[in-house]
C-alpha cells in the first residue's frame, strides 16, 4: 500500500502518525501549538518526502487524551514527551515546534541529546526565552485572555468548530493552560543544540518580529537560517502552500544529512 493511503496510528499515549511509513530514514518529532494537537501536522504528514515520517506531539487534557491530567509544570511536560521518545531513537531524529510547541521541542532535543542529538530543529513562529522582556501571558488574566483570542483568530480550524459556546470555552481552557505552562518555563541550563536550527516567520505574524527569530542562532552551534513565508502566525494552517513550503524546508533541511 502507497504510504499516502496508509491509516493513521497511534504510539503510545504519546504520538499521533498520521502517515505511517515504517521504513523512514528519519522520524520528525512535532510539537503543536498552544491549544493544538497532533492533527495539528496532518497536511504537513503528507507533504513530506517519503524518506520522513511525522510523529505529532498528543498533548494531554485534549482531542483522544481529554481524561488524561494536564501536565504540571512545562519541564514536567518536556520530561514526560522526552521519556515517551527515548524509546524511539533507533534511528536519526528531527524536531519541530510551532509557537508555544517550538520552546516545547527545542527543550525536548536539548533533554534527548544526552543520548542522541538531533539532525536539526525546526522553530516556527516564536522567540527564543533570551529575548523576553516578560513571560509570555504573564502580565495577568486579561494579557492572558488577548493572547487566547489572538490564537483562536489564527487558526481557522479551531475558529470552525467553536461556534458553540460550550465548545469555544473548552478550546479556551486548554489554550489558557498551555498559556500557563509557558510562564512556568525555567531555562535548565544544558546549552545550546548542537545541530542545524531552521528558523521560519510567517510574514503577516503579529506575534513576533524577525530579529526576535534571528535570536535563534544563539540557541544552537550547528548553524542558523530563518525563512520568512507569506503566512500568518500559525504558518502550517495558513494555507496548502504554506504548509508546502515548510515541506520543502524541511526536507531540504533534513535529507542531505541521510548521505553523508
Amino acid at each position: 500500500m502507497h504510504a499516502s493511503r496508509t491509516a493513521p496510528r497511534t504510539e503510545g499515549d504519546w504520538f499521533w502518525l498520521p502517515v505511517p511509513r515504517p521504513h523512514a530514514a528519519i522520524r520528525l518529532l512535532c510539537f503543536p501549538h498552544a491549544g493544538g494537537d497532533a492533527t495539528a501536522f496532518t497536511s504537513l504528514g503528507r507533504l513530506l518526502p517519503e524518506e520522513i515520517e511525522l510523529w505529532g506531539v498528543r498533548m494531554p487534557a485534549r482531542g483522544g487524551r481529554a481524561r488524561d491530567p494536564y501536565p504540571e509544570s512545562f519541564g514536567a511536560l518536556v520530561h514526560a514527551v522526552g521519556e515517551a521518545a527515548l524509546p524511539h531513537l533507533d534511528r536519526p531524529y528531527a524536531v519541530l515546534g510551532q509557537s508555544i510547541g517550538a520552546l516545547v521541542g527545542y527543550e525536548v532535543a536539548r533533554k534527548l541529546s544526552a543520548r542522541l542529538a538531533p539532525t536539526a530543529c525546526v522553530v516556527i513562529g516564536f522567540a527564543p526565552p533570551h529575548t523576553w522582556r516578560e513571560t509570555p501571558g504573564s502580565g495577568g488574566d486579561a494579557d492572558v485572555r488577548d493572547l487566547v483570542d489572538f490564537m483562536l483568530r489564527n487558526d481557522a480550524r479551531a475558529g470552525a468548530v467553536i461556534t458553540h459556546p460550550a465548545l469555544r470555552e473548552m478550546v479556551r481552557r486548554v489554550l489558557l493552560a498551555d498559556m500557563g505552562l509557558v510562564r512556568s518555563y525555567r531555562d535548565p541550563g544544558t546549552g545550546p543544540l548542537d545541530c542545524p536550527l531552521q528558523a521560519i516567520l510567517g510574514a503577516d505574524d503579529e506575534a513576533v518580529t524577525a530579529g526576535e527569530m534571528e535570536e535563534w542562532k544563539r540557541c544552537s552551534t550547528g548553524g542558523h537560517r530563518l525563512d520568512v513565508l507569506p503566512a500568518g502566525h500559525l504558518v502550517i494552517q495558513s494555507g496548502e502552500t504554506a504548509a508546502r513550503q515548510v515541506a520543502a524546508i524541511v526536507g531540504d533541511l533534513l535529507l542531505p544529512s541521510l548521505y553523508q
